[in-house]
């Protein structure tokens, strides 16, 4: 090779390498921001390929555990482990980008310039150079190093207090509405209680959760794959046995406060739709809806049918419609198809399900005050807005098998929260009887 055809090589090596490490700083800068500093609910490359890359892995190992609390023990890791992936990535990236860069405008061998690279990125100081190119691009590396870290220093705690913040309903549930809780169980250790007066606030309380849960989930995705501490809680049964609870107490009762529970659909409602829209569609064609008429698109069951049922008044129909309007803006037409289609399909509990919940539920003294064949009308209209975004969410994350949350990829048998009413009967019938005196 002649002289001039080798400096023609050496220069494109370096025009390339140089372009190439210009292209790896931009993208690698980009996913930082959108994941860690902006606040809102924006895709990365780069951040949403590690995540997808650690997910599958875990999966692959939990699915060869042979029960749910071995399967739940492996993917208690993955979102940490999501964190600390994205950090080692973005560093990689910045490490060969900077590498690159050294390359091609320091004139150095292409080892030295990673070297030099390394040495200034993590801080090290053990390489050096007193050429003019190299020397700025090392200060540059020296500072990125120290500030993407400080950028996850700073992101670890809002990560963990919204998900510290996210626990505390969920743990608190676990006494009210068993483990895993169940909707009518929430019912029935209420009414046992004789805290049927308190469902009110406890429905508030839930309505402000899925607000929280909607802003925080969408933020910052990790937090979706981070679970419980428990095996036995995880935030979709939790949204699926408040909303489920709702449902049948504006189904079975005409005296009991309903606005609350309404509300609580309502925002429970489109809190999982836009999770499962936002996070678990794959984009095919990047096109929002501007309006997809007033139930995501979904022709039945129709406002004529809703109003029949005793549980829904026409005010609190136009609140659900305008909500689902409102936030099919931001869905995508796939994700628009996929829940419509999973409306129509109906629920899978079945009545005899919901007859069982309903005796279970007298046996605790709670007023039902709706014959059957209404109440579950009513309960189906309820539950479709909500159990197929539910159902897929808990499949895809592979959350505990309680009752009422659909089907696993692993069958595993159901697992049934502790019956109250069950020992309340049992203690009831056991009693001794009451002793007259003559």
């Amino acid at each position: 090779m002649s002289d001039f055809q080798f400096l023609l090589v050496d220069l494109f090596s370096r025009t390339a390498a140089t372009l190439v490490g210009l292209f790896l700083f931009v993208i690698t800068t980009i996913s930082l921001l959108r994941t860690v500093v902006v606040p809102r609910a924006l895709t990365s490359v780069i951040s949403d390929a590690i995540a997808r890359s650690i997910t599958q892995i875990h999966k692959f190992i939990a699915n060869r555990r042979k029960s749910y609390v071995k399967q739940d023990a492996v993917l208690a890791w993955n979102g940490p482990m999501i964190i600390v992936g994205q950090l080692a990535s973005w560093l990689l990236l910045y490490f060969a980008a900077y590498g690159l860069w050294i390359y091609g405008i320091g004139g150095v061998d292409f080892g030295d310039a990673f070297r030099q690279a390394g040495s200034s990125l993590f801080t090290l100081g053990f390489a050096d150079s007193t050429n003019a190119g190299p020397t700025i691009l090392a200060f540059l590396a020296a500072a990125t190093g120290p500030i993407v870290i400080a950028l996850l220093i700073g992101f670890l705690p809002t990560i963990y207090g919204a998900y510290i913040d996210r626990e505390v309903n969920i743990s608190l549930l676990g006494v009210s509405g068993g483990q895993p809780s169940w909707g009518p169980e929430l019912l029935a250790r209420m009414t046992l209680n004789d805290q049927l007066d308190d469902v009110p606030s406890h429905m508030n309380t839930w309505t402000n959760w899925f607000g929280n849960l909607r802003l925080t989930h969408t933020t910052y995705p990790v937090l979706v794959q981070i679970r419980s501490a428990s095996p036995y809680r995880h935030w979709v049964i939790a949204s699926l046995a408040t909303l489920d609870a709702a449902s049948m107490q504006l189904s079975l009762t005409k005296t009991l406060p309903r606005a609350e529970c309404a509300q609580t659909i309502i925002h429970g409602t489109q809190t999982l739709e836009t999770l499962y829209a936002s996070l678990f569609v794959r984009k095919k064609v990047l096109k929002n809806l501007p309006f997809v008429d007033r139930f995501l698109g979904s022709p039945t069951p129709t406002p004529r049918n809703i109003m029949k049922m005793p549980g829904y008044r026409p005010g609190t129909i136009a609140v659900e419609q305008a909500a689902s309007a409102d936030s099919a803006r931001s869905f995508s037409a796939d994700a628009i198809h996929l829940m419509s289609e999973g409306e129509k399909n109906g629920i899978q509990i079945t009545q005899e399900d919901f007859n069982n919940a309903v005796a279970m539920l007298k046996s605790s003294g709670y007023p039902v005050e709706v014959d059957l064949e209404t109440a579950w009308a009513q309960f189906s209209v309820s539950r479709t807005r909500y159990e197929y975004v539910a159902y897929q969410l808990a499949y895809t994350l592979n959350v505990v098998p309680a009752p009422w949350s659909g089907t696993r990829k692993n069958k595993f048998d159901t697992i049934w929260p502790t019956s109250a009413v069950e020992i309340y009967e049992d203690t009831t019938k056991h009693e001794d009887p009451p002793t007259t005196t003559s």
